[in-house]
């Protein structure tokens, strides 16, 4: 994701973590529908809300996240067969993070924060220990490659076949001149890089949205665009979106 910048403390980031953490526990965020209880609410309310919601119930952004090849656009996801996905997430290497348990458990959030969201078990992911295993490999890296700061999805689709496919998440947790990014910072760009694994191939041009290009602020979590874009991507199997037919 690009850079916009933000100050964070560490014990502003902790206390964001603990709120998503015990939100995920309570099984609230994984549906992003209900608040936690406690003495600040409207933290909790907005992460669990996943942003403005003001807007049409109905709006999405579903053509804009399409897969481009041959002329033609795509709309292709995972089989539900393939639920639930495997994600592999090792520990960060020594050195890395101040606190690399806060960043795993930030990341590991990024990841589960989508489980239900198209509907009942889709999608559903699961941690595996071996890579080889894994439909969806994370890993980390000591600093941004090209124009990207801290978490980038590498696809590994075929048009042709219709078939979904990650080469992995690369996450850095770093901004483009090496600094660290805080804990929330990383959470919300790996929630959005997941966001692509899942088969959202581009971005929505709303800032409230959490697959909006960059962070800026006002996308603390998925919005509801963002939930109801990968249902309607869910609701059919992968197929041509639009452009010309290729002859059979």
């Amino acid at each position: 994701m690009r850079e916009n910048h933000r100050s964070s403390t560490l014990s502003s980031e902790m206390t964001f973590l603990r709120d998503l953490f015990c939100a995920v526990s309570a099984g609230l965020l994984v549906l992003g529908c209900a608040g936690i209880p406690g003495s600040s609410p409207e933290k909790p309310e907005r992460i669990a809300n996943a942003g403005p919601e003001a807007d049409d119930p109905e709006r999405h952004y579903l053509r804009s996240v399409v897969f481009r090849g041959e002329g033609d656009t795509f709309l292709i996801h995972w089989e539900e067969r393939k639920m639930p996905l495997r994600v592999y997430l090792p520990p960060p290497p020594p050195g890395l993070f101040e606190n690399p348990r806060a960043v795993r458990q930030a990341v590991e959030l990024g990841v589960l924060n989508w489980t239900n969201v198209a509907g009942p078990g889709l999608p559903s992911f699961e941690f595996v220990d071996d890579i080889g295993d894994a439909n969806i490999p994370i890993l980390w890296a000591d600093e941004p490659d090209g124009d990207w700061y801290i978490a980038f999805c590498s696809y590994d689709v075929n048009t042709r076949t219709m078939r979904m496919g990650v080469s992995h998440i690369l996450v850095t947790g770093r901004w483009g001149e090496g600094r660290v990014a805080g804990i929330e910072e990383i959470y919300q760009t790996v929630l959005h890089e997941m966001g692509h694994a899942l088969g959202l191939g581009g971005h929505s041009p709303d800032s409230r949205d959490i697959m909006y290009y960059s962070i800026n602020g006002s996308a603390v979590g998925l919005s509801g665009a963002d939930k109801l874009t990968l249902k309607k991507l869910y609701q059919h199997g992968s197929r041509r979106y639009s452009g010309r037919r290729r002859s059979r």
